[in-house]
Order: C-alpha cells, then structure tokens, then sequence
C-alpha cells in the first residue's frame, strides 16, 4: 500500500505540472485521483485492532482539519482547482502569512497523530511526510512562480516551511 501513497504524490507533482506548462483536460483530476489514492493507502495501513488512542486520533482530526482548510478554505478553493488556466494572484494571508507551505505542517502533524493513535507504521508517516516536502519544493521552485502572480514578492516576504516571528505577527494582522 505504502506504493499506492508514493504513486498519490506522483500525481500531485504531475498535477502540478499540468497547471503550469502542459494544460490538459485529462491531468486536472491528478489531484482528486492522488488524494484517494493517498487516503486509501493511509487507511488499510491503519492497525486499530493494535489500539486507539481517543487524544491522539482527536489531534489527528484537528490537524485533518487545518489541513482541510489550507488546501480549500484559505483561498477560493474553485479558482484554485477548477480553473487553473488563468493566473491568480499568491494568497499571502491568513496561514499562507505564517509560512509559504502551511499545509506541510498540519499535513505532519495529522500523519504524526495517526502513527501515535491509530498505529499507522512509522515508514509510512515519515515516507509521506517528505515526499510532501519535495512535492511543495518542487511546487515553490518550478510551478507556483508560473501560476501565481505575486510568487517572488511572497517568497521573499514568508518563509517557506518554519514560521518565524515576523510571519507569526502577519498572520495575525493581515
């Protein structure tokens, strides 16, 4: 299963690529496939027979939660995955005031939570966790400058994974 989650990120990167320089019709469901494919392979590694913790799994959920809102409730989640085929400016607010790549961090922590109250093997936690790590270099470096206005003024400006004081003050007056 552990392949099935390696071949989801696959599709994010291949996703992302289709935004910003091959524009196909086809490749716009990358995303919506990688994240089943992830969420599958998440789940029939889970081992609940091993034991739940109700703390850990209710961390999870917070942090599913923040992912959640990252990915489609920060910006408008329709101009972001339906119509990629026009330039939109970089959401600097919010959680994208606190770093470049909020979602790294809730996406961690959710993995983090499940490996500690649902027994999701270790490999699997740190596997997907860096891969979302080269999935969002390869977003900040070869993609997100070329569909999103603004990238090298926001990049200069947020950090790109760990927050720091300045980010942590933006986010809370922006």
């Amino acid at each position: 299963m552990i392949f099935l989650g390696i071949g989801a990120f696959l599709l994010f990167a291949l996703g992302d690529a289709n935004d910003a320089y091959l524009k196909s019709k086809w490749l716009k469901l990358c995303f919506p496939l990688g994240f089943c494919a992830l969420a599958a392979a998440t789940y029939f590694r889970l081992n609940a027979s091993a034991g739940v913790s109700n703390l850990w799994c209710a961390a999870g959920f917070v942090f599913l939660l923040l992912e959640l809102y990252a990915l489609f409730g920060a910006f408008p989640a329709g101009e972001t995955y339906v119509e990629t085929d026009s330039k939109r400016m970089a959401c600097c607010t919010g959680v994208y005031a606190l770093c470049r790549h909020p979602g790294v961090l809730f996406f961690a922590g959710m993995y983090v939570c499940m490996s500690l109250g649902l027994n999701l093997p270790w490999l699997d936690t740190a596997a997907y966790c860096a891969l979302d790590v080269l999935l969002v270099t390869f977003e900040d470096k070869c993609t997100f400058p070329h569909i999103l206005g603004g990238y090298e003024e926001y990049k200069k400006a947020t950090p790109f994974l760990i927050p720091d004081i300045k980010s942590l003050k933006r986010m809370f007056t922006k």
